[in-house]
């Protein structure tokens, strides 16, 4: 990486830390805002995030293990929900972070015209409100890999891979809640794109039964990286490599740096355009 970009990194990160630290309270009070507005009204209220993922679960049993009797392409476990729900669990939490913050700065507009908002928060909210519901679905998953004999110590490794989750997504919903201000068809055409990436990420499928010669494609995914390192450690118990960690890092810090910077540079004329 070009010392232009690592010195951008820095700042950025520098930066990034800093309105953690003193905007915290108020990062804290947008994610229980966002926590509760999702089940205003409701009187099972927070409980329902503990529903879906295990009606998705028993869904994806039913349909792919008793219905299809489909086989994973894993050593690790015959039951294929499983194999699915490792991988689909990381996607959700990128997709519904990066989606829900492209819009993010357009529907706070109100505050951001009327005070000196610091805008830059309301991405950072998103990714930690959805943060508590992967773990969530993450904890719902870890208990069944108990009963079914398929936990093992090397889950310490997957905080890894959801830090640098966390940053990619931050990273890129960033960019598109700048853009989004400035474009407001980014948000449709952000939905358009997310349909290409899900199915080119191997969450129905192993990228060994991709045509080789689309496999380097595949790969170039950084997402292939999450999902493959979410099923090394959960179900084939496997050390993560210190290649493919560091391949996953670069794409975290390049997306965290072009969001960041672009989010830096055009955050002053949101109150014009808004």
């Amino acid at each position: 990486m070009s010392l232009p970009v690592s010195g951008a990194a820095v700042e950025i990160s520098m930066s990034f830390f800093k309105k953690l630290l003193l905007q915290r309270h108020l990062i804290w009070n947008f994610v229980l805002r966002d926590l509760k507005s999702r089940y205003v009204g409701s009187f099972m209220g927070i409980f329902w995030s503990v529903i879906h993922p295990i009606v998705l679960l028993v869904c994806y049993t039913f349909v792919f293990s008793v219905v299809f009797k489909i086989r994973p392409y894993s050593t690790a476990t015959d039951n294929f929900a499983i194999f699915l729900f490792c991988g689909i669990l990381p996607w959700l939490y990128f997709q519904d972070t990066v989606l829900r913050s492209c819009t993010s700065i357009v529907e706070h507009g109100h505050l951001i015209k009327k005070t000196r908002f610091p805008s830059e928060i309301l991405p950072i909210s998103y990714v930690i409100s959805n943060l508590i519901m992967h773990l969530i679905g993450v904890a719902i998953l870890v208990v069944v890999l108990i009963a079914l004999g398929l936990f093992g110590w090397t889950i310490v490794f997957l905080p890894v891979y959801l830090l640098l989750l966390m940053v990619m997504a931050l990273g890129l919903g960033w960019l598109m809640a700048c853009l989004q201000v400035f474009l407001r068809d980014t948000v449709q055409i952000l939905t358009v794109v997310l349909v290409f990436w899900f199915w080119f990420t191997p969450i129905f499928y192993a990228v060994e039964k991709v045509p080789k010669v689309l496999q380097p494609w595949i790969r170039l995914n950084p997402l292939t990286s999450v999902v493959e390192g979410y099923r090394s450690v959960l179900l084939e118990h496997q050390i993560p490599s210190l290649s493919g960690l560091a391949l996953l890092a670069v794409y975290a810090v390049i997306l965290f740096v072009i969001g960041g910077s672009a989010f830096r540079r055009t955050k002053r004329e949101f109150v014009d355009v808004l």
